[in-house]
């Protein structure tokens, strides 16, 4: 049988096959890395949202405690919002923590192993230490446990500033 020079019966060479073949591995190799990275990125997206919620709900609540002035032009300030130490957002200190579940619940510090996702902090300190007529609250939420870490390395960090109002 003659061969045809050029015919469009040709095959493909076993290079050219072996060539197209590691080609397409590498391709298929970088597209499951992707896939990868946007599972892991959509579920740390997710564990982020939560804990940036449960830090937006601590700084409403915060912010709705009193502080104004009474009926006869004296301040008043809840005992919710008196100054902390300032390594309240580093340490899990009394009054200043607690821990919160995947749902947004606040759990029982003595049961916090059994369902606690997240520790939130937080911290009050006056503006002008000689008139404290304004607050700066922070609110910081860590993965539970939150043992020796600091903001730097908070889930989710807010703060904001509120003036006494009449």
């Amino acid at each position: 049988m003659q061969r045809i020079p050029n015919s469009p019966n040709d095959g493909f060479t076993l290079i050219e096959t072996v060539v197209a073949t590691g080609v397409l591995v590498t391709a298929l190799a970088g597209i499951a890395q992707l896939f990868a990275l946007g599972v892991r990125s959509t579920r740390d997206t997710g564990s982020h949202g939560a804990a940036l919620i449960a830090a937006q709900d601590q700084i409403e609540v915060l912010r709705s405690l009193p502080f104004g002035y009474g009926p006869v032009g004296g301040p008043v300030t809840d005992p919710g919002l008196a100054s902390t130490a300032a390594q309240s957002l580093n340490d899990d200190t009394p009054g200043f923590v607690d821990f919160v579940n995947a749902a947004g619940a606040v759990v029982d510090i003595n049961v916090a192993a059994h369902g606690a996702a997240f520790t939130r902090r937080w911290r009050v300190t006056p503006i002008d230490s000689f008139v404290p007529e304004a607050i700066a609250i922070e609110v910081c939420v860590f993965r539970w446990p939150a043992d020796d870490l600091t903001p730097q390395t908070a889930d989710a960090c807010l703060a904001t500033v509120r003036a006494r109002q009449p």
